[in-house]
């Protein structure tokens, strides 16, 4: 006989998938946060950084370049398959896709599902 999970296919320890593209203008180094994960790093191409979260944990993105002019650093995130940004950008506490500041970008989501619900006008999830 099966346990409750396993007849309704249940996964008690389901996972986001965040993942973080950058492509660089010029050389920069950045130093990239997605919640407990960090990566400093100098950017010369376009890379990709993969970080699997919690469910119900909320989402912490933080950018932080050390740049001279004309250097900056465009970034695409997608969450558990769906484009977040550019399409989200104005989310973002710096309201860009394209970093060239110094200052420190972030995008934080409390809850990935409820917050992307709301954002796509499909009201709230309580």
């Amino acid at each position: 006989m099966k346990n409750f999970l396993e007849a309704t296919a249940t996964k008690p320890t389901l996972k986001l998938e965040v993942v973080l593209r950058v492509k660089p203008v010029g050389n920069v180094k950045a130093r990239l946060r997605i919640n407990d994960a960090t990566w400093i790093t100098e950017v010369t191409k376009e890379e990709t950084f993969i970080h699997e979260i919690g469910l119900t944990i909320p989402v912490d993105l933080q950018i932080q370049i050390d740049r001279k002019h004309p250097e900056a650093l465009e970034v695409s995130v997608d969450i558990d398959g769906h484009a977040i940004l550019p399409i989200y950008y104005k989310s973002a506490g710096i309201s860009t896709c394209y970093i060239n500041t110094n200052d420190t970008w972030k995008l934080n989501i409390p809850n990935f599902y409820s917050w992307y619900h709301e954002i796509i006008g499909q009201g709230w999830i309580i």
